[in-house]
């Protein structure tokens, strides 16, 4: 006759840092996938377990390294305003649009660093190229989401492509994106006229930037 008998509880490690216990994969797409973990943080004084889904890419196990860049960057237009350099592209996660920093991941066959597939990116999805001003920042987290995946933000300064490329993209088969030149000091402003009038969605870092600039200008800083 089976026992009816509860299970014992299991023996858990004990830490003062926050552990995973249990990490499952549900399902896989062709870049990512979906999954669910188990964890406790010690320093809830109840020391619950708690489960959280999580989006992770394929073939990307190191969560220590950055797998992709963004790229914050300055451009002082023919004008001799300082301006950023946007891209808007479709987004099917959202159904709409985005207005973002150019953007890739870091190519593991061309055993790219990440200031290297900054300009890269840059060079692809506009028609500027620049040149990297300051290191990589350290790794970042990808999106305020679940997502195992860390980026690295590359501060460049763009300049007009010259030669056969001048005015040029160097977009994959399919890709399409619009390039928008922003002057700093209006950024906010157009992100919203933006949102106005293109129904788009702009993303959080680009937002953060134009609100980082005109709070520079209110404090005087």
């Amino acid at each position: 006759m089976a026992s009816s008998a509860t299970p014992a509880t299991p023996t858990l490690p004990k830490s003062s840092s926050p552990y995973i216990i249990d990490k499952k994969p549900i399902a896989c797409g062709k870049y990512q996938g979906l999954g669910v973990l188990t964890y406790i943080d010690p320093r809830d004084k109840d020391e619950v377990i708690r489960e959280r889904d999580f989006v992770f890419l394929r073939n990307y196990s190191d969560l220590h390294q950055p797998v992709g860049m963004l790229v914050p960057n300055i451009y002082r237009d023919s004008r001799g305003r300082w301006c950023t350099i946007l891209v808007q592209q479709f987004r099917p996660q959202y159904e709409a649009d985005t207005i973002e920093f150019p953007a890739g991941f870091v190519s593991r066959r061309r055993a790219e660093t990440a200031e290297q597939a900054a300009v890269r990116e840059l060079e692809e999805e506009t028609t500027k190229t620049g040149s990297v001003i300051g290191p990589a920042s350290p790794p970042l987290t990808s999106e305020p989401v679940p997502i195992a995946a860390k980026l690295s933000a590359v501060f460049v300064c763009a300049r007009d492509k010259d030669g056969e490329e001048e005015g040029q993209q160097r977009l994959d088969k399919g890709e399409f994106t619009v390039e928008w030149e922003v002057p700093l000091r209006e950024l906010e402003t157009k992100l919203n006229e933006l949102r106005d009038q293109h129904d788009v969605v702009v993303d959080p870092r680009v937002w953060m930037f134009a609100m980082g600039i005109r709070y520079a200008q209110e404090l005087e800083l």
